[in-house]
């Protein structure tokens, strides 16, 4: 920690290079893709949860489940997918130089990266939307919906009235989590060039070999994250709804007419097609053409290696989030539940912030102990833990406030210890919650790609960092190979997660 100070106070001439040329456009390419993929996620998930969840229509029962399949796609694996795209567009922008000017067509150029890659973001982003907005319109109370039937509103006015504003909290909540992937992102940046504080940090860092300068540049990232933060708090404040005599109640789902039907479909397949038929139809078709050139015997290590720290990294983070929540809400102590909610905040930061704290915190160690952490699989496990505890707090600590406070008042009146509690009731009792933690910090871990950038130990290779490095080469059509790797060990435990989630909206 004192480094750190040390480094952020001491004056650095590069820093202020930094602050006078580049700074401006990380600030500015940051916030535009932040709001820019936050509302087209909004708009996505939203409205295709709202027509899944409370009309009826053909297809509704697919939609249902498929529309969370975008997820299964890193942010970097879409952009390689649709990285022609843009090529696309070269006979208009030669038109603008030659007809208008060279200045007009470098000024659309740079401007019209950022649609597309507001697009690819969201397009794999927005399920985290949809998921949360799904949950909140099925489990709403029938009281309200039949109230604003009974007063005449439609399916159109009952949505913005009545079933918007009850779910608002929940769509602050996923918004919150499309926010933070997308300051996160460094491989689908990167890839369509795009100046964020990302890739601020790994050139400054990594290609120009300023650590303070990359601290200076985290720093200005943790303050807007906290901005971020503040904002998502104040949105949602004050909004709580508390379940009435018939808040268990469906209600019936409006049925749609051939025309509203034919709609729907189409709002419910555009993001399904953007975010997932398109971009796997893509990968699918290189890799026919080019896997006899990439899959090996070292491509078998790859895969091992990758479901291995995935499945090391979320068992070890399963089983902290149980101790954590556990304790908190047995002892019900202010300062452990304080303590613990910090702990979780590592989901807020993104990975190259952590990836520069881990390196610090190791350098310590090493001089402290002579322990050598830096390079080993340990650190890396370490960061994922930092970066993924939350993901799996929430589902067990959920869990827990279900199934476990009345049965651990009880069993502590009784006399039985807080080990005794733990192991024999709590644990068998959130044995699907534990599961579900254990899928989505397995699936996060799967695709993160700036932690294991920056902290895989020398020659250690993971499926996410071969697909990196093969687009880096120019070799996207090769790289398809390891994504859809990657996309198919992440499908089976969305599609279990989604059975999960839709059991209990019943």
């Amino acid at each position: 920690m004192a480094e750190v100070i040390l480094h952020l106070t001491i004056p650095a001439e590069s820093w202020r290079h930094i602050r006078d040329t580049v700074l401006g456009q990380y600030i500015k390419g940051s916030l535009i893709l932040v709001f820019g993929t936050a509302t087209l996620s909004i708009l996505l998930g939203v409205s295709s949860a709202w027509l899944v969840a409370c009309c009826k229509f053909p297809g509704r029962k697919f939609f249902e489940w498929a529309l969370i399949l975008p997820l299964a796609i890193p942010t970097y694996i879409a952009a390689y997918s649709y990285f022609d795209l843009l090529d696309k567009l070269n006979p208009l922008l030669i038109w603008i130089r030659l007809n208008i000017s060279t200045e007009v067509m470098i000024l659309i150029s740079d401007v019209i990266v950022y649609p597309m890659t507001i697009i690819v973001l969201a397009s794999v982003l927005y399920p985290y939307v949809y998921l949360v907005a799904r949950a909140a319109f099925t489990q709403q109370s029938n009281q309200f919906i039949e109230a604003a039937r009974t007063l005449g509103h439609g399916p159109h006015s009952t949505f913005w009235r009545t079933a918007l504003p009850l779910a608002r909290p929940a769509i602050v909540g996923g918004v919150s989590l499309v926010i933070m992937e997308t300051l996160n992102d460094y491989g689908a940046v990167k890839h369509f060039n795009i100046p964020t504080f990302t890739t601020g940090i790994f050139r400054t860092w990594l290609s120009i070999g300023d650590l303070p300068g990359a601290l200076r540049l985290a720093a200005c990232l943790m303050v807007l994250i906290l901005f971020l933060l503040v904002l998502e708090k104040w949105l949602r404040f004050g909004a709580k709804f508390h379940n009435n005599s018939q808040s268990d109640q469906s209600f019936k789902p409006y049925e749609l007419n051939q025309k509203k039907s034919f709609l729907a479909i189409i709002c419910c397949l555009f993001p399904l097609v953007i975010g997932f038929i398109l971009p796997l139809s893509r990968l699918v078709y290189w890799a026919s053409q080019t896997v006899e050139n990439v899959f090996d015997s070292t491509f078998i290590i790859l895969t091992f290696n990758s479901i291995a720290i995935a499945a090391a990294a979320s068992f070890i983070t399963v089983m902290l989030a149980v101790f954590l929540t556990f304790t908190t809400r047995y002892f019900g102590s202010r300062t452990i539940n304080a303590t613990n909610r910090l702990a979780i905040l590592g989901y807020a930061v993104p990975g190259a912030v952590i990836a520069i704290g881990i390196l610090l915190l190791a350098k310590q160690v090493n001089q402290a102990t002579g322990w050598i952490m830096t390079g080993s699989l340990s650190m890396l496990v370490l960061a994922y833990i930092v970066r993924f505890l939350a993901v799996a707090w929430q589902p067990i600590d959920s869990g827990m406030e279900r199934h476990c406070e009345q049965i651990n008042n009880a069993s502590r009146s009784l006399g039985v210890t807080a080990i005794q509690s733990l192991t024999n009731i709590n644990i068998p009792l959130l044995r699907n919650a534990l599961v579900t933690a254990g899928l989505f910090v397995f699936v996060d871990t799967m695709k993160e790609l700036p932690l294991t950038l920056i902290l895989r130990p020398f020659n250690f290779e993971t499926l996410s960092t071969k697909t990196f490095d093969l687009a880096q080469q120019a070799q996207i059509p090769e790289s398809s190979v390891p994504a859809l790797c990657i996309i198919l060990v992440s499908l089976l435990p969305l599609i279990w997660l989604n059975l999960q989630i839709r059991n209990t909206e019943k």
